[in-house]
């Protein structure tokens, strides 16, 4: 059983640091720092399988990112080769690599919440702060698996009763699949339907509810909520320093204001990560 060490928002807020920087910057060193953080944490949890399968689906997007590139953009200087009247340049392959990391790290980064974050603890919290969005976005989650199984279930339902979903024709094809979307629709309603009804039951807007387990900023929250807000206006005051242009210069911008990002990236994932496995597995 998982024990909730951090509170949520210090949680919410490291995620939060790590998509920001990520999102506003192509300096190589500070997106592989953040990368590295998150695979050592998947490593640490034993998560493997996760990153083996999502580098099999960053390698056709990588391939992907790299031609949609060359076709739109034809900058750089060094050369490298020409392919249907198009010059390939280095400048042009490294930042299309680097655009294709920043949405592994956007991956990797949703990995690594499932693990610190407790999602019975996540849906408290927010449920007493914003019950109604909070209610929504659980629907909206459950909405599209549930959906998704239903619509396996009900093909081999019409399968068994003879309709041919994979016929020749395409205006056949699309008709055989009205009736699973007229059922799709019907049930979605009564589900609403349920939901609702449940809702009201449980009492839920009809006034202040109370809780079981109340989560409490402690000190190591406080500790880990200022050094996030330290690495955003770190990373925003050194933004210039740090900028990197590949079409510019393709070499690595090292200096002091880059490793001091990538330090505070670093130590706020090693802090989060050691009191995580401390609280968990202390005795």
């Amino acid at each position: 059983m998982r024990t909730e060490s951090l509170h949520i928002l210090s949680l919410f807020l490291y995620a939060l640091v790590m998509i920001f920087i990520s999102f506003l910057t192509i300096n190589p060193l500070i997106l592989f720092s953040i990368l590295i953080c998150e695979v050592a944490v998947l490593i640490y949890f034993n998560k493997r399988e996760r990153i083996v399968s999502t580098i099999k689906v960053f390698l056709p997007l990588l391939i992907l990112t790299v031609f949609i590139n060359l076709i739109f953009v034809n900058a750089g200087i060094v050369v490298l080769f020409k392919v249907f009247n198009k010059y390939i340049t280095l400048e042009n392959l490294i930042y299309s690599f680097l655009f294709a990391v920043k949405l592994l790290i956007i991956i990797y980064l949703f990995y690594v919440i499932e693990i610190f974050v407790d999602s019975d603890a996540a849906v408290s919290f927010f449920s007493s702060k914003m019950p109604k969005t909070t209610l929504l976005f659980m629907v909206c989650f459950k909405l599209i698996p549930t959906m998704k199984n239903k619509l396996k279930d009900l093909r081999d339902i019409y399968k068994v009763r003879g309709v041919e979903f994979n016929s020749k024709s395409r205006f056949q094809r699309i008709k055989a699949q009205i009736p699973l979307i007229v059922v799709l629709i019907e049930e979605s309603l009564e589900a609403s339907f349920d939901i609702s009804e449940s809702a009201y039951i449980r009492g839920f807007l009809s006034g202040k509810r109370t809780t079981f387990n109340k989560s409490k900023f402690k000190h190591i929250d406080y500790f880990v909520s200022m050094l996030s807000i330290i690495s955003i206006f770190s990373f925003l005051i050194f933004k210039r320093l740090t900028d990197y242009n590949v079409y510019d210069d393709y070499r690595l911008p090292i200096n002091l204001f880059t490793f001091s990002v990538c330090i505070l990236v670093f130590l706020l994932t090693f802090v989060i990560n050691y009191y995580y496995k401390e609280n968990v597995y202390a005795d």
